[in-house]
């Protein structure tokens, strides 16, 4: 439409009439503005002034609890002496539902509503407040227990001469009430409203039935949180009851933790502006209708010559030899330049058909409307079947030579090109429809202008069926290759001749370590390693890969410890072979890492477990087979009967001793298998440092060593598993009095900033060594000066259990200083936090 002059001219004169308009709504809009400036500012003047009564009401209520506080306090008026005074200040009060007296614990102790009494508020926040120290706790919209109906509540401290609360009065405020008192009535439809810290609407003026859960305020939440956080905030609103838009403005009230809101509707201020508006739109639409009509005819006159024009320039395309062109002189010498250009034109076109014809490459022209063939060249004629090869397509519609061309996608591609003027550049299909069977080929297709306002697709076509096959096969081989390696238990690195990694699995990558330089392109001489049977460091020349390169022969598994790039060692099995050519020069090699580390340390870990299995059993059973053997031979008489009970008794303590080592080891299996059942319970940090006393006074009092307990107070209860505590400080502490020869072991709890228990269990021993320090939590682990026989589980096993409660453990001694051993609890969560974790 814009590409005549006409049109042009017209949308010249339109937009010069659209900014006159546009100049009258900037008027008015500023004029809007500055009127809604002064209406915010009336919202804000009523929501302080409705702020500051509301504060002035709540301190009323507030002193008044006080009074009457003061005067049940002591207990000098009781039962229905105390219900009739808290219902006579009710009545007094105007705003007050009901009054309640409530004891420290949260027991309605007298009320004005007899259906309170005896009812508990412990649970409610402002009693909390007050327990914390608060004189006055206001809370937010809350059910009266004894109806449902929404009240607010004002808890007032009453304390004793010490400062400790002696009981509260609390106040029970009727929102509707509240609202009589402290919010002023405004002219129209504006309104004014009390919202709490948890964004409910306690009151408003005017009044509006709303549900419970219809009173979150639904308008101005962003004004509302601004004043909920301290700030006075003016904007535009929603009507809570789906009416028409507001301004608002929103004020805090920082003694409540409340705001005030203040509004007023838009349409109120629009009111008086609508008239002259109109006229002004009015005014403005007629002036642009008459110059858009003189814009038209004038743009008629100018456009009449321009169509001979367009005439005369169309029959150039078409061909055709063209009237003679008759106007303005402008009109006349453009039109010969049109006829030379189409002489040109036409002999381009002949050189490039002649290319066209003896290219390598297929071209085929379409008509892209109905896809039909207007010319190929002998290149593209080639690639199709009989009879097309010969006789030729022109006329010919897409599918009829190429019947398969739609499932191809060459179809859509043709139509998306014809739609737009975007070109598709070279690109790979497949197409199925040739007698020879599947074929790939790469096309490429442009829109171009034919003449006369018509245009043509043409498509060029190069057939790559045998490229693509060759990438096929080579791809293939890639993802075999690629999937034997990533399901390899080994690590295997492949590099070229000069020593540079051409590629590596994921095993070589968890062998060496995440941050090893194993990247296409590296070279294999970062890694640093010894040979495992003797300690000598590895060279960079020594490394098997290198190995395989210089002298192009495959080496065989060797054990080499290797320093992993994450600050570990390993241990593993490495070998290499050359990689060959088809003339036999080696152009690389593959290596291959088996890591043995977990293999070494588990037949380790075997002998260890056997080793001190068969000491530390055979020395129990020997006891048993003596004893048994001892039995057989007593006599008859009193004095075999004693004999055999001693006899008895040593046979039952070897059979605990060895049920105590089995018991052991099956505990650290099932620690380090995660399989270890935990039955967590808040429990008394105190009880459990008396109970592990307990099971360790008779050791102790037998080696004449002092038992001390230590617990701070106050402190908060653990979640844990009571048993398994208990075995963690029985073996911590009977480590302390086997290692003490005098002195005492101090058992002893503290509470940590973070609300976490550290237990600490504290001798008088000679220490332990520097050197076995690391070590202590290690299984098997004794330490070299320990002058005692024992499996060196006890502390593996602690360590597995104070972690598997989400704790830490450690050891702090030095040699002749003692030893202490501690270790962290989380602490048990709070009622209320429990509560909310079981119904999450």
């Amino acid at each position: 439409m814009l590409r005549t002059i006409r049109s042009r001219l017209f949308l010249l004169v339109g937009l010069a009439s659209l900014a006159f308009v546009a100049l009258g709504a900037l008027v008015s809009v500023r004029s809007l503005r500055a009127r809604a400036e002064a209406e915010q500012l009336s919202n804000l003047d009523v929501a302080r002034t409705a702020a500051a009564a509301l504060r002035a009401q709540i301190d009323g209520v507030a002193r008044a609890s006080a009074v009457l506080g003061h005067a049940l306090d002591g207990g000098r008026i009781l039962g229905e002496d105390a219900a009739h005074l808290l219902s006579v200040a009710v009545q007094d009060s105007g705003v007050v539902r009901d009054l309640s007296w409530v004891a420290p614990d949260g027991r309605v102790v007298a009320s004005s509503d007899a259906r309170l009494h005896e009812v508990s508020f412990a649970d409610r926040a402002e009693l909390r407040r007050l327990l914390a120290g608060d004189a006055v706790a206001v809370g937010d919209l809350v059910r009266n227990p004894a109806d449902g109906a929404p009240v607010v509540a004002v808890a007032t401290a009453v304390r004793d001469g010490a400062g400790r609360l002696s009981g509260a009065l609390l106040a029970a405020v009727d929102p509707e009430r509240l609202a009589a008192r402290v919010l002023p009535a405004r002219e129209g439809e504006g309104s004014v409203g009390i919202v709490d810290r948890a964004g409910r609407l306690v009151a408003r003026v005017p009044a509006i039935p709303l549900a419970w859960d219809d009173r979150l305020v639904a308008g101005a939440q962003d004004l509302v949180r601004a004043a909920l956080a301290g700030a006075e905030a003016t904007g535009p609103m929603r009507s809570e009851g789906g009416g028409p838009a507001r301004l608002a403005a929103a004020v805090p009230v920082p003694e409540l933790a409340w705001a005030v809101r203040a509004t007023q509707p838009r349409a109120d201020m629009l009111a008086p502006m609508r008239r002259e508006l109109a006229i002004g739109v009015l005014g403005a639409g007629l002036v642009a209708l008459v110059a858009l009509g003189a814009s038209w005819a004038v743009g008629a006159h100018t456009s009449r010559a321009l169509r001979r024009l367009e005439r005369h320039a169309a029959a150039l395309g078409r061909g055709e030899a063209p009237e003679p062109l008759t106007g303005p002189d402008e009109v006349v010498r453009l039109g010969a330049a049109y006829a030379q250009m189409a002489r040109h034109l036409d002999a381009v076109r002949r050189r490039f058909e002649a290319a066209f014809a003896e290219a390598p490459v297929g071209v085929l022209i379409l008509d892209p409307a109905e896809l039909r063939a207007r010319w190929a060249n002998p290149a593209y004629l080639a690639f199709l079947d009989a009879p097309f090869r010969g006789e030729g397509v022109q006329g010919l519609r897409l599918e009829e030579f190429l019947p398969r061309a739609q499932e191809a996608g060459l179809v859509a591609l043709l139509r998306e090109v014809a739609a737009g003027d975007v070109a598709h550049e070279e690109q790979e299909y497949r197409y199925d429809g040739f007698a020879r069977g599947p074929t790939w080929w790469r096309w490429s297709v442009r829109a171009v202008e034919s003449g006369g306002g018509t245009r043509d697709l043409v498509l060029m076509v190069t057939e790559v069926t045998e490229q693509v096959r060759g990438r096929e096969q080579v791809e293939a081989d890639r993802r075999r290759l690629e999937a034997v390696l990533r399901v390899l238990p080994v690590g295997v690195l492949i590099a070229d001749a000069g020593g540079q990694v051409v590629q590596a699995n994921d095993a070589a990558r968890r062998i060496w370590g995440s941050r090893a330089p194993l990247r296409p392109g590296a070279l294999y001489r970062e890694q640093r390693a010894r040979r495992a049977d003797s300690g000598a460091p590895l060279a960079a020349g020594d490394w098997a890969l290198q190995r395989a390169l210089r002298s192009g022969e495959a080496v065989g598994g060797e054990l080499v410890e290797i320093d992993r790039f994450d600050g570990t060692q390993a241990v593993v099995l490495n070998g290499a072979a050359p990689i060959r050519d088809g003339e036999g020069r080696v152009v690389g090699a593959v290596t291959t890492l088996l890591d043995v580390t977990e293999l070494r340390r588990a037949v380790r870990n075997r002998d260890e477990v056997l080793q001190v299995v068969s000491h530390d059993l055979r020395t129990p059973l020997s006891a048993v087979t003596l004893g048994a053997a001892a039995l057989t031979r007593l006599p008859d008489g009193p004095e075999a009967a004693a004999q055999a009970r001693r006899a008895a008794a040593r046979l039952a303590a070897a059979g605990r001793r060895m049920n105590r080592l089995i018991d052991d080891l099956l505990d650290l299996e099932t620690l380090e298998e995660g399989r270890l059942s935990m039955r967590p319970e808040p429990c008394d940090p105190a009880d459990l440092l008396g109970e592990a006393a307990d099971q360790l006074r008779e050791a102790a009092r037998a080696k004449g060593l002092d038992l001390c307990l230590s617990a701070a107070p106050g402190l908060p209860p653990v979640a844990c598993d009571r048993d398994r505590v208990l075995q963690v400080l029985g073996n911590v502490a009977s480590n302390a009095v086997k290692a003490t020869e005098e002195g005492a072991v101090c058992l002893a709890a503290e509470a940590q900033a973070d609300g976490a228990v550290i237990f600490r269990v504290r001798d008088t021993g000679p220490g332990i060594p520097d050197a076995d320090l690391p070590h202590v939590f290690d299984r098997f682990q004794r330490g070299s000066a320990a002058r005692w026989r024992g499996s060196g589980l006890g502390l593996a096993i602690a360590r597995g259990l104070v972690e598997a409660h989400g704790g830490r453990i450690w050891a702090e001694s030095a040699p002749g200083a003692g030893t202490t051993v501690s270790f962290t609890l989380p602490p048990a969560a709070a009622p209320d936090e429990a509560a909310h974790a079981a119904t999450a």
